[in-house]
């Protein structure tokens, strides 16, 4: 397994100080969410026409990989569909330049959005992975929302029926919203799992509190041992926005430091 780090981490950086401090703190790939005020990948400094060529031989160089470009596209939502679509389309040419295999898309804008039409997030899908087999890339939809429920997602990844379809799995979510063991979420997905978000928390009330790596009580090592269940090689992304915690303010202390735990439980496990 490999670590990656989210640029939503800290976004308001220069792309390739991003770049730097993942590489020094041992970090083999970038998701890409957020970059200064863009969410829209396409639009961002780096990948502009203008740019991209000399980003990706700084990349080669730097030995990073951008491991998926995690879009804001919406499936299952009535008067987004056609919005969606046009964004997975540029998503798709922009991750054949990179060569990224993933595009994560989500079924609801929060974690606590639940208005989802199945059938269209059904039919959504469909059309989206036509769009990315154009440019073999393959399509994540995210264990979050409706989704943080992986029996319903397993459903509905089966009657896509697409080989470029499959599973992001956010280790929060189904533990916090189903108390899901990381072995039952494995078991249900399985090879579905292409790409993994990490972070750790705790429980608050009806709240969910983000911490440091180990400071919470999400099983940790017992994610990496499910995952080794099905031999998952892919990234063990960091997921981390700034205003989750007013104590957690510097972003290059928080990825030191969940890279340090992180490679430290990869060893253990």
């Amino acid at each position: 397994m490999k670590l990656g780090v989210s640029t939503s981490c800290c976004f308001d950086w220069d792309f390739w100080d991003i770049c730097a401090t993942a590489k020094d703190l041992g970090f083999k790939g970038l998701e890409i969410r957020k970059l200064k005020d863009s969410v829209y990948a396409p639009r961002m400094k780096p990948f502009l026409d203008t740019s991209i060529e000399a980003t990706l031989t700084r990349l080669k160089q730097v030995g990073l990989d951008i491991a998926m470009l995690s879009s804001s596209a919406v499936v299952g939502k009535e008067g987004v569909v056609d919005e969606a679509l046009s964004e997975v389309r540029a998503y798709t040419r922009l991750a054949s330049r990179l060569n990224t295999p993933f595009i994560r898309v989500l079924a609801g804008s929060r974690p606590d959005d639940y208005d989802c039409d199945l059938d269209l997030v059904i039919d959504t899908l469909l059309e989206m992975c036509n769009v990315a087999a154009e440019n073999d890339t393959t399509i994540l939809l995210e264990t979050n929302s409706i989704f943080s429920d992986v029996t319903l997602l397993k459903e509905v990844l089966d009657l896509v029926n697409q080989p470029n379809i499959g599973a992001v799995w956010d280790i929060n979510y189904p533990y916090r919203f189903f108390d899901e063991s990381p072995f039952t979420t494995v078991d249900i997905l399985k090879d579905y799992i292409k790409f993994v978000h990490t972070k750790d928390s705790v429980a608050n009330g009806d709240d969910i509190e983000y911490r440091l790596m180990g400071h919470g009580d999400l099983p940790i090592s017992d994610v990496i041992a499910a995952l080794r269940t099905i031999d998952y090689q892919g990234y063990l992304s960091f997921e981390w926005v700034p205003k989750w915690s007013s104590e957690l303010v510097e972003p290059g202390i928080v990825m030191a430091q969940y890279a340090g735990y992180m490679q430290r439980a990869l060893k253990k496990s």
